[in-house]
């Protein structure tokens, strides 16, 4: 079926046109400023892959291997570019936004698309992470192109094949993934067969190649790592919480599902995100990104909850636009309080790394190498052109709680080196005492940097 060119069609477009250029440019800050965090950790992993290094075998990653990968072919291509790295999960995301349009306009109209693609675009989770290559982003993008030819196209075998894409990025998309094939397989067993065929020729074959190729260790971190990790049912509980808050429009406006007399049109997005949401809070550790793969079903549940409750109240048009103004002006005012909280906090840069670049330039000749802190190291190599010692990235604490890595040895084969060991103050690699003692012991206490946002950070020379 081919959309007519109708007035309320080319106001529908256009305004999906219209907020994906604002929501461009509410995150430009973020797009073009490094800052610290964990997407440098994938960053340099993606330069160890484009220079011959193999994921799971020559360096610890936790995660399926189709983000790294695109990661490495970005690098490849552009060199530390952190607008072009960057550019991976905003396109990934306005993308999204795109195919979220595409399925409410077909499924709903061209109302709920318009809200649905607003809801999305500037939740505050999806407008902070789309400048952070986390990886979800991507497999978001694939799970909702997946399911857009699922429900719009009805073609099973390339919906199967988007999931799968979906899956061999993150593991957590395979949780939405599961609602949609056991839906499948309850109401056509032919086609949920065509669909379960798409998935698997993607998601096993890319892990079995993985597995045979490198057993043990493909499965220890990618899978066994997760299920190791130290639980923080506090700081879970705060996360999710803190989470609701920051996207209340969001939820809320899914929530109003509720007053909606239809259900049927948008029932499976409800199934979805109430799945999600509920064993999410089953994992051992939660973080904000976490909700970047549901936000699009509750988006798509919030937009026909919110244009479908206004036609069941059957209102006069003077009180459909005064509510309608009254709404917007409540959206605006919070919209405008995201974009300053993401200027001044969430995208505020590097304070302390021109002083750190300089100084680790000063202090190091070519052969020394670096490690320590995973938010903060990684970019110093980046932005230095330093190895970081034994390819050794992500150092966070729940590597060597949960047993995957070797502390120990780790330390051991440390000695010798000429290494900057830079750490935060008890965060990261520094919350173990046998790192502290290391460095006491073994290393020479150098400088320590104060940045407002991300505390002390202190470097030792050892050799």
């Amino acid at each position: 079926m081919i959309d007519m060119p109708t007035n309320k069609n080319r106001f529908a477009h256009a305004s999906l046109f219209i907020f994906m250029i604002i929501s461009v440019l509410m995150v430009i800050k973020g797009l073009i400023t490094a800052q610290p965090g964990d997407e440098n950790v994938y960053y340099y992993m993606g330069k160890l892959i484009s220079e011959g290094k193999v994921p799971y075998r020559d360096f610890f990653f936790a995660h399926p291997p189709l983000h790294i990968y695109l990661i490495a072919l970005v690098y490849k291509i552009f060199g530390f570019n952190i607008i072009a790295l960057k550019s991976i999960p905003l396109i990934s995301t306005l993308i999204t936004a795109f195919f979220i349009f595409k399925i409410a306009k077909r499924k709903f109209g061209n109302f709920e698309a318009v809200i649905s693609s607003l809801l999305f675009l500037f939740s505050y989770s999806v407008m902070f992470n789309s400048v952070f290559s986390f990886g979800i982003n991507l497999a978001t993008m694939f799970l909702v192109i997946g399911v857009y030819l699922l429900l719009n196209k009805n073609n099973y075998i390339l919906s199967g094949i988007f999931f799968g894409l979906a899956g061999i990025t993150r593991l957590l998309s395979v949780i939405p993934i599961s609602v949609f094939l056991i839906a499948a397989l309850s109401s056509n067993k032919k086609n949920s067969l065509k669909l379960l065929a798409g998935f698997f020729i993607i998601f096993l074959l890319v892990n079995g190649i993985f597995i045979l190729f490198l057993g043990g260790d493909y499965l220890a971190q990618v899978y066994k790592f997760h299920f190791l990790k130290d639980p923080d049912t506090k700081e879970n509980f705060k996360e999710y919480t803190d989470i609701v808050k920051l996207n209340w429009i969001l939820f809320l406006s899914a929530f109003s599902f509720i007053f909606v007399k239809e259900k049927k049109p948008a029932g499976m997005f409800a199934v979805v995100s109430i799945v999600y949401l509920i064993l999410l809070m089953a994992l051992k550790r939660i973080f904000g990104f976490y909700f970047i793969i549901v936000i699009p079903f509750l988006a798509l549940l919030g937009g026909y909850s919110l244009v479908n409750t206004f036609r069941r109240f059957k209102l006069s048009k003077k009180a459909v636009i005064a509510i309608s103004l009254a709404l917007l002006s409540i959206f605006a005012w919070n919209l405008a309080a995201d974009v300053l909280f993401l200027e001044k906090v969430g995208f505020p840069g590097f304070e302390r790394g021109n002083d750190m670049i300089n100084f680790v330039n000063l202090n190091s000749n070519k052969e020394t190498l670096l490690f320590g802190d995973e938010s903060v190291v990684p970019l110093l190599a980046l932005l230095t052109n330093k190895k970081i010692a034994l390819d050794f990235v992500d150092t966070n604490n729940q590597v060597f709680i949960s047993g995957i890595g070797d502390l120990a040895r780790l330390l051991s084969d440390l000695k010798g080196k000429d290494v900057l060991f830079i750490i935060r103050s008890k965060q990261g690699i520094s919350y173990f005492k046998e790192v502290r003692e290391f460095l006491d012991k073994n290393c020479e206490f150098l400088s320590q940097f104060h940045d407002k946002i991300e505390g002390d950070y202190l470097i030792y020379r050892c050799r």
